[in-house]
């Protein structure tokens, strides 16, 4: 059933005096931005303390003047919660009720919804701290649940591999259908990224803060090494920068970055994913050392497992020498020294 907030919220400030319907209203920001009690006060030409009573004793009167009007709004907001485990984020929470009551969109109708629970005083509200958004629940016991379900999570979080946690999907479908995905929204201590990821928010992995690190979750993600041109590109197009970022800036973090490789001209891999760093000639060392004497065929081939390289380029270095010899069945060792 289609609410009329304005009708409404008219019916409520109409038991009102000037000054306590004014006080409200900038207090709640019902016609504009909120204001504190000192704008307030230094407005009216009165004490912080005094416009605090005068908050009072308006919501006061609405309480005792005008239940009725109060009762239809929290009802709906009470059973919606009672839906979804007793607790919700707050912007979500507004958005839902709006939706309930067949609201059209209207200047600060947030804030005018919002109104009418803080007037109720239910469901309860709680403010943005540190570490949680705002959210409103139903009673104790709700708030209780979010509480556990974030301690629960945060306990899975010290004690398991972060590599599982980030990587296996099963792993992690688990955490949310036991957790609750609602009750872990509301907390700032998880989130997940662009690529639907969950973990801790302080993880690189889940908030990236600078270049390096959203130039290393796009190419963790897209898997396999990228030009530096191509990594800002995807930075910006997978939504791990809200922003475009600079190419150059990008290219120079990543020279500096220890969990990158370049393996070919301006191409950059993760070490993480099998690629090593040093020249062609050491790359092609540590293989024959690790498998054996190896024919060039299978030489070109391990390295690119290693760079991204022309095989001309790799068959040069394999035939420096000075370094490697050249075996009777024609296969390629480590010269000693």
């Amino acid at each position: 059933m289609q609410k009329n907030i304005e009708n409404l919220l008219g019916n409520l400030l109409s038991v009102l005096n000037p000054k306590q319907k004014s006080v409200l209203g900038k207090r709640f920001g019902l016609q504009g931005k909120k204001e504190t009690l000192q704008e307030i006060g230094n407005a009216l030409n009165i004490t912080r303390e005094r416009v605090r009573q005068i908050e009072n004793q308006g919501l006061e009167k609405i309480r005792k003047e005008s239940r009725e009007c109060l009762l239809e709004m929290t009802e709906i907001a009470l059973r919606h919660l009672e839906s979804v485990q007793g607790v919700r984020e707050d912007e979500i929470f507004v958005r839902e009720i709006q939706g309930l009551v067949e609201a059209e969109d209207a200047p600060n109708l947030g804030n005018k919804i919002r109104f009418f629970f803080f007037a109720a005083k239910e469901p309860i509200y709680s403010r943005e701290t540190p570490s949680t958004k705002s959210f409103w629940y139903l009673n104790q016991n709700a708030k209780n649940r979010l509480e556990e379900a974030v301690e629960k999570i945060l306990r899975v979080c010290a004690t398991e591999n972060k590599k599982k946690i980030l990587e296996d999907k099963n792993f992690l479908a688990g955490i949310t259908d036991l957790s609750e995905v609602n009750l872990l929204s509301i907390s700032k201590k998880f989130a997940w990224n662009t690529f639907g990821d969950f973990g801790l928010a302080l993880w690189p992995e889940i908030s990236p803060r600078n270049i390096r690190d959203k130039a290393y979750l796009a190419v963790k993600k897209h898997g396999l090494p990228l030009h530096f041109e191509e990594i800002a590109n995807v930075i910006y197009e997978k939504r791990v920068s809200a922003r475009p970022v600079n190419i150059q800036t990008v290219h120079n973090e990543l020279i500096k970055d220890k969990r990158f490789v370049l393996v070919g001209r301006g191409i950059y891999g993760l070490k993480e994913h099998g690629y090593e760093e040093g020249t062609v000639r050491d790359v092609i060392a540590t293989l024959i050392r690790t498998h054996g004497p190896l024919e060039a065929r299978r030489v070109v081939e391990l390295v690119n497992e290693k760079r991204l390289l022309k095989e001309n380029t790799i068959l040069l270095n394999l035939q420096n020498r000075k370094y490697f010899k050249r075996l009777p069945n024609s296969a390629y060792d480590i010269r000693e020294a």
